[in-house]
């Protein structure tokens, strides 16, 4: 991967209008081939590979649609699956969380002139927040076949080959 993010993001414009695409998308995920399946709910899609496929860091892709006159913007965001992103989100709140009381509990005891071990909380809330981020891209490094499959499911719905963002190398 080119670029480090946690949840890779990219837009695509398409001649299409968001029922069309829509279609295109029920259409390649229900061939009997297809790598991917979906789900779409009014507003967004999301296309995940197939069962068979998934493990624990299977990245989902979500696609909003924003029509205009001539084409429709696809806004996209390859990221990990609901369960997986609330989990880091909630490791990342209590890591942040443990910071911040130390840093409280460290200025109440240094301004009571008592020993200030509370400090030592915002060391340990960084080590956790950088363990997270680590983990967090081990788990995108062992999903990336998967998201290139999404790519190209998306691709081959939409025939936008050739719109393939940095991050992904297909070679």
């Amino acid at each position: 991967m080119n670029k480090v993010e946690i949840r890779p993001r990219f837009n695509l414009s398409v001649p299409y209008s968001k029922k069309e695409i829509i279609g295109k998308l029920r259409a390649e995920v229900q061939k009997p081939d297809s790598a991917c399946k979906g789900n779409f709910v009014k507003p967004v899609a999301v296309l995940s590979v197939r069962d068979e496929s998934t493990h624990f860091w299977s990245p989902e892709l979500g696609l909003e649609f924003v029509e205009g006159e001539d084409e429709t913007q696809i806004m996209c965001v390859l990221g990990p699956s609901s369960v997986v992103w609330t989990m880091f989100a909630a490791f990342y709140g209590f890591a942040i969380l443990v910071g911040v009381a130390g840093l409280v509990l460290g200025l109440s005891q240094w301004y009571l002139k008592m020993s200030a071990w509370g400090f030592l909380l915002m060391p340990a809330s960084i080590i956790l927040l950088a363990a997270a981020y680590g983990i967090a891209l081990t788990g995108q490094k062992l999903a990336y076949d998967q998201m290139v499959i999404l790519r190209r499911c998306l691709d081959n719905a939409l025939g936008t080959e050739g719109y393939i963002p940095k991050y992904i190398n297909l070679n």
